[in-house]
């Protein structure tokens, strides 16, 4: 090799090293910075916990808005969901009473989103349209049209680290669906629904001792001791029983107390349809410290109102729970309240 040759073999080399690791024809994207280490592969769910009152609950979603401080919207008009089987569908018709606790359907799959703070996730969802969004009663089987104020489900501060993460939608139904009347659509809200990443999300659940339902008045008067059970999740510990309140919408709500506490999310009753037990589930909990009471006599209690209900009842149905991160925590309801 002569002198020349040398030379210019050692440009060569320091004008490579100058280039973007993985780049240099190895197939690698060389124009996003640090290589998409900055990107988040998201999957996204949906899952509730089931009224007890309710057949059914469909909405029509249009599409999921991702919304940051300083950056375009990111917009997912276009959903592929394998158990529906919709590909590339402009919009997707779920019931969502079909994923309650721990269970969620998958509406977004492994998409790329860059990684960060989301001030807002808007789920655009079809109202006035009983084919498009509605309510189906149990006791009357009456399809009621379901609207949402708004347009949309308007999703308050998301954090996405790169990596693969997977993010649940709790649709809080007790809490967030308003019945208005007979003669007028149910209405859908934020209160009470939340979003929760699976890696740091915890799940509770347990069985209910079946004679729970009726074994104190008024609940021993019920026609039916199967309606009306509902469980209430209040955040922390040591808090004072008399203040555990029932469901309420705080800017809406009258004569509620100063002490109350709301309840942080609520589960219905439901029986196993492969062993026949009694069961409850809250899926995607944040971690911490909880109290939990049983009521057997729920069945008035609704999403805007505050009714002043007896919780717990019977009286000794509370108990006190610590969630770790990714903990499965069973709490079994008995009439000795020990989990």
């Amino acid at each position: 090799m002569t002198r020349l040759d040398r030379c210019i073999l050692t440009l060569l080399l320091a004008a490579l090293s100058l280039l973007p690791a993985g780049c240099g024809g190895c197939g690698f994207d060389c124009s996003g910075s640090n290589n998409n280490n900055d990107a988040t592969r998201l999957t996204l769910g949906f899952s509730d916990a089931l009224p007890e009152d309710l057949d059914a609950v469909e909405i029509t979603v249009e599409s999921i808005i991702f919304r940051r401080s300083g950056n375009e919207d990111i917009v997912v008009d276009s959903f592929t969901i394998k158990p529906l089987n919709d590909v590339d569908s402009a919009e997707f018709q779920m019931n969502l009473l079909d994923y309650q606790g721990d269970s969620q359907l998958d509406v977004i799959t492994d998409f790329e989103i860059p990684s960060g703070f989301y001030r807002e996730v808007s789920i655009v969802i079809a109202g006035n349209d009983i084919n498009a969004s509605s309510v189906t009663e149990s006791a009357t089987g009456r399809q009621v049209a379901l609207n949402v104020p708004g347009g949309s489900l308007d999703l308050k501060d998301l954090s996405l680290p790169s990596g693969e993460q997977i993010v649940a939608v709790e649709f809080a139904l007790a809490q967030a669906l308003e019945y208005q009347s007979d003669s007028q659509p149910y209405l859908l809200n934020t209160t009470g629904i939340r979003m929760q990443n699976h890696a740091s999300s915890a799940r509770l659940w347990g069985q209910i001792d079946r004679n729970l339902f009726d074994e104190v008045e008024p609940c021993s008067s019920k026609e039916d001791p199967n309606n009306g059970n509902r469980l209430y999740l209040y955040q922390g510990k040591g808090l004072e029983q008399q203040a555990l309140a029932d469901v309420y919408n705080p800017a809406r709500a009258d004569n509620v107390p100063p002490n109350a506490i709301a309840p942080f999310a609520v589960a219905s009753i439901v029986q196993s349809r492969t062993t026949s037990e009694w069961e409850y589930a809250f899926g995607y909990l944040p971690d911490g410290d909880y109290t939990m009471a049983f009521s057997c006599n729920a069945s008035t209690d609704n999403s805007i109102t505050y009714e002043g209900l007896e919780i717990p009842l019977p009286t000794n149905q509370v108990y006190e729970v610590t969630l770790d991160t990714g903990a499965r925590v069973q709490c079994n309801l008995t009439s000795n309240a020990r989990c």
